[in-house]
């Protein structure tokens, strides 16, 4: 049995991966709390947070939020949540995408 740590299939504690702050998580959180509990929009969720944290380097960090913002409003509105709370959600995270950005 392979150790925690070197068996590649395990990633590490200290494995250098792209994160977004805390506070973005917790912000986003709050947000989409407004949304039914279901492990499909948690998954949403994860993935709009995993595409930010992957929105660094080179380029347009800012045209790279709104890609990552973008995904994730067409899926709630596939989602039939009502275009007015699917606007709000978009605004709103808007707003904590534009604050990540000047805080970097």
């Amino acid at each position: 049995m392979a150790a925690i740590g070197n068996d590649p299939e395990i990633p590490s504690t200290t494995e250098d991966v792209p994160a977004t702050p805390g506070w973005v998580e917790g912000s986003v959180e709050e947000i989409l709390s407004v949304l039914p509990p279901e492990p499909a929009l948690a998954a949403l969720r994860n993935a709009y947070l995993d595409c930010l944290a992957g929105a660094r380097g080179p380029g347009d960090v800012d045209a790279a939020h709104d890609r990552c913002r973008r995904s994730l409003i067409e899926a709630l509105r596939q989602r039939h949540l009502g275009e007015r709370l699917v606007r709000d959600l978009d605004q709103k995270l808007e707003a904590v995408e534009a604050e990540l950005t000047s805080r970097t």
